[in-house]
């Protein structure tokens, strides 16, 4: 069995034993909090781009809808002032309510079948000019196509701005970290002044 020899320091070697451990705790922790609070940053910025982008697309798909809705208001007008049989006015009306839906369950392929029906419809029906019907559903439709792509783009926006507000959460460490570097700072300059 082996015995170790203990050995008791002296003041100033103990207090120089602090003051070293305080020291290099301060440096590994800001090496640590520096890298932290670069990615914290840039994840800010991204965080505040995201919010950004989520609002004006919000605003477009608003846009968009109105546009929708008022294109097909006028279909329905230019459809009014055409002398159509009523069958066939009333097949169009039905396709032009289809296509201005806010029915969100509709896929993009079944909202483009719905508008090719349509014009096949207007396409069909016996009477009068129907160019202004068909460009008022052309717009009408022009406008589903730019909400759909809008609210795309706005679905992909707010996942991954939740996705990136969640690694903020995770990031909560370089809090941490700056609380024990000034911590240690003070214990650093306290010890400092027992010398």
């Amino acid at each position: 069995m082996q015995t170790e020899e203990i050995r008791i320091l002296e003041r100033d070697e103990l207090i120089s034993a602090v003051v070293k451990k305080h020291e290099n705790l301060i440096t590994e922790y800001t090496t640590e909090y520096d890298a932290l609070n670069t990615t914290t940053v840039a994840l800010d910025t991204e965080i505040e781009e995201l919010k950004k982008r989520v609002e004006e697309n919000e605003e477009k798909t608003k846009i968009s809808e109105e546009k929708k809705h008022l294109y097909g208001h006028e279909a329905v007008e230019a459809l009014k002032k055409l002398e159509l049989k009523q069958t066939d006015a009333e097949k169009i009306e039905a396709g032009i309510s289809a296509l201005t839906s806010d029915k969100t369950s509709d896929s993009a392929d079944e909202r483009k079948e719905t508008y090719e029906s349509l014009r096949s419809e207007i396409s069909n029906a016996e009477g009068g000019d129907k160019s202004a019907l068909l460009e008022k559903a052309d717009a009408a439709y022009q406008a589903y196509r730019e909400e759909h792509a809008v609210k795309e783009s706005l679905i992909a926006d707010k996942e991954r701005l939740q996705q990136k507000q969640g690694e903020v959460v995770e990031n909560k460490r370089a809090d941490w970290l700056f609380r024990r570097i000034e911590s240690h700072k003070e214990s650093l300059e306290y010890w400092k002044g027992m010398k």
